[in-house]
Protein backbone atom coordinates (compact mmCIF):
# COMPACT_ATOMS: atom_id res chain seq x y z
CA UNK A 1 0.00 0.00 0.00
CA UNK A 2 1.03 3.43 -0.94
CA UNK A 3 2.68 5.98 1.97
CA UNK A 4 -0.52 8.35 1.23
CA UNK A 5 -3.93 6.90 -0.06
CA UNK A 6 -7.27 9.13 -1.70
CA UNK A 7 -9.93 7.72 0.31
CA UNK A 8 -13.65 8.61 -1.36
CA UNK A 9 -16.25 10.43 1.05
CA UNK A 10 -18.14 7.63 3.06
CA UNK A 11 -21.87 8.50 2.89
CA UNK A 12 -24.13 5.73 5.09
CA UNK A 13 -28.22 5.81 3.96
CA UNK A 14 -30.35 5.06 6.76
CA UNK A 15 -33.81 4.29 6.57
CA UNK A 16 -36.29 7.30 7.87
CA UNK A 17 -36.93 5.52 11.35
CA UNK A 18 -33.53 4.63 11.98
CA UNK A 19 -32.07 6.24 15.42
CA UNK A 20 -28.98 3.98 16.11
CA UNK A 21 -27.02 2.24 13.46
CA UNK A 22 -23.83 0.11 12.85
CA UNK A 23 -21.74 -0.12 9.57
CA UNK A 24 -18.72 -0.81 8.17
CA UNK A 25 -15.99 2.27 7.41
CA UNK A 26 -15.14 0.99 4.15
CA UNK A 27 -11.57 2.48 4.29
CA UNK A 28 -10.78 0.17 7.43
CA UNK A 29 -12.05 -2.87 6.00
CA UNK A 30 -9.51 -1.68 2.99
CA UNK A 31 -6.73 -1.65 5.45
CA UNK A 32 -8.03 -4.99 7.04
CA UNK A 33 -7.18 -6.53 3.69
CA UNK A 34 -3.54 -5.42 4.17
CA UNK A 35 -3.11 -5.39 8.25
CA UNK A 36 -5.54 -7.43 9.66
CA UNK A 37 -7.57 -4.83 11.55
CA UNK A 38 -10.69 -5.87 12.14
CA UNK A 39 -12.04 -2.74 13.63
CA UNK A 40 -14.62 -2.06 10.28
CA UNK A 41 -17.59 -1.68 12.39
CA UNK A 42 -18.98 1.75 13.70
CA UNK A 43 -21.67 2.74 15.56
CA UNK A 44 -23.72 6.10 16.24
CA UNK A 45 -26.90 7.55 16.56
CA UNK A 46 -29.08 10.41 14.46
CA UNK A 47 -31.94 11.92 15.95
CA UNK A 48 -35.55 11.49 14.13
CA UNK A 49 -35.52 15.12 13.46
CA UNK A 50 -31.72 15.19 11.79
CA UNK A 51 -31.66 14.53 8.14
CA UNK A 52 -27.70 13.94 8.01
CA UNK A 53 -24.66 13.67 10.34
CA UNK A 54 -21.09 13.10 10.49
CA UNK A 55 -19.20 10.34 12.61
CA UNK A 56 -15.44 9.19 13.11
CA UNK A 57 -14.79 5.42 12.77
CA UNK A 58 -11.97 4.55 15.58
CA UNK A 59 -9.16 5.25 12.82
CA UNK A 60 -10.31 8.92 12.34
CA UNK A 61 -12.15 7.97 8.78
CA UNK A 62 -14.86 10.22 8.57
CA UNK A 63 -18.15 8.88 7.75
CA UNK A 64 -20.91 11.16 6.46
CA UNK A 65 -24.94 9.51 7.36
CA UNK A 66 -28.17 10.66 5.47
CA UNK A 67 -31.45 9.74 6.19
CA UNK A 68 -33.82 8.57 3.26
CA UNK A 69 -36.52 10.49 3.02
CA UNK A 70 -39.54 7.58 2.26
Amino acid sequence: MASWTVIEDQVVWISPRVTSFTVICNACAQFAAYDGYSGAAVSGTLPLEARRGTLECPRGHRLQVQRELR
